[in-house]
């Protein structure tokens, strides 16, 4: 089988590979989309992965093989998500209690991220089925929607976190994929008004489209505050602000442009540089700094039946759909990358 392989910083290679096979407790799927993430991104650029691993974690296939002693209801032929580990085996408090996105042991055990090779190959082997996130792809739901439950859940787990409720005044601070899923679950729960900061008036007409009421431009504002307060009509900030940019500067402008005194600014982005924020300046304001981190089995599941429903959709989220021989030059290195949405590798493709 083709397979990317990351060797190290800016060395990928597309190269055969023995296709895997199921052993007891395991299963193999063919590979249909997975997601190209930040992360990838990230680990192209800086060494964070383990060498000689394929990337891919953001994963939809269809089970081709089931080992022995697989439990559940996998079968030859289902359209599965293969998402992030579920609960551990070790039983650790996290999982105990539910929580396993915040698991101690779950990233080293990512399909694509420090496992398992991931899905960015023709095949992928699912090493411990009964500690990972399947869940089958229901009839009538797309796999090429299925394949956002990573981004849009990170949106759907922080919006639950979070203390919004019905009839809120929001501020999202972002224009990528997990920015439109905070957008939709936001309209669909209920928000009076919702501004959203971007950086690039190309995205305003779909974030428009997802449901923000008013588009502000960041880096061409010259008063952010007195903009986000005349867009929201109130003289405070946002009741709930959702950091989703992930850079520093979207979590100034959310914490000292955007929140009202006394309100919450939800963490959903991933921040990679050092952060300048002065306590001092914003504690007396009392803000919440919340911190939320990727999502639970019961939020794919809730994403694929309001999917499924209608009652989401996320049309215009994908950019583009590259074969494995473009993952560098369309997707890891694309010179446009900062104003693409979502992009999939399809290894069918040639």
């Amino acid at each position: 089988m083709r397979a990317a392989v990351l060797y190290g910083t800016g060395d990928l290679r597309v190269e055969e590979r023995p296709v895997p096979h199921a052993g007891p407790g395991q299963l193999v799927v063919r590979m249909l989309y997975a997601g190209l993430c930040g992360t990838d991104v990230e680990a192209y650029e800086h060494p964070i992965l383990p060498p000689d691993m394929v990337l891919g974690h953001e994963n939809v296939g269809e089970i081709i093989e089931v080992g022995e002693g697989v439990r559940g209801d996998c079968t030859v032929g289902m359209r599965i998500i293969c998402g992030p580990p579920d609960a551990c085996a070790d039983g650790c408090p996290a999982c105990r209690v539910g929580k396993t996105n915040v698991c101690s042991s779950a990233f080293p055990h990512t399909n694509g991220i420090g496992g398992p090779d991931g899905g960015m190959a023709e095949f992928m082997l699912v090493a411990d089925a009964d500690h990972t996130m399947l869940i089958p792809v229901p009839e009538g739901v797309d796999p090429r929607d299925a394949v956002l439950y990573d981004p849009v859940c990170v949106a759907l787990h922080g919006v639950r976190r979070s203390s919004f409720r019905v009839g809120d005044d929001v501020v999202v601070s972002g224009a990528g994929p997990v920015a439109l899923g905070a957008i939709q679950f936001l309209k669909a729960g209920g928000a009076r008004r919702l501004v959203v900061l971007g950086t690039n008036s190309a995205k305003f007409d779909l974030l428009r489209r997802y449901g923000a009421d008013v588009c502000i431009h960041a880096l061409e504002s010259t008063d952010l505050a007195g903009d986000i307060r005349e867009a929201l009509g109130r003289p405070e900030g946002a009741d709930v602000t959702f950091e989703c940019a992930g850079n520093a500067t979207s979590l100034r402008n959310c914490v000292f442009a955007a929140a009202k005194n006394g309100s919450q600014v939800v963490l959903l982005g991933t921040i990679a540089t050092p952060m300048d924020l002065v306590q001092a300046q914003f504690g007396p304001r009392e803000i919440d700094l919340m911190g939320s981190f990727v999502y639970t089995r019961e939020e794919i599941g809730i994403f694929l039946d309001m999917l499924r429903s209608g009652k989401v959709a996320f049309p215009d989220m994908v950019g583009d759909v590259i074969g494995l021989d473009d993952v560098v030059t369309r997707g890891l290195c694309r010179p446009e990358r900062s104003s693409a949405l979502k992009i999939l590798v399809d290894p069918a493709l040639r």
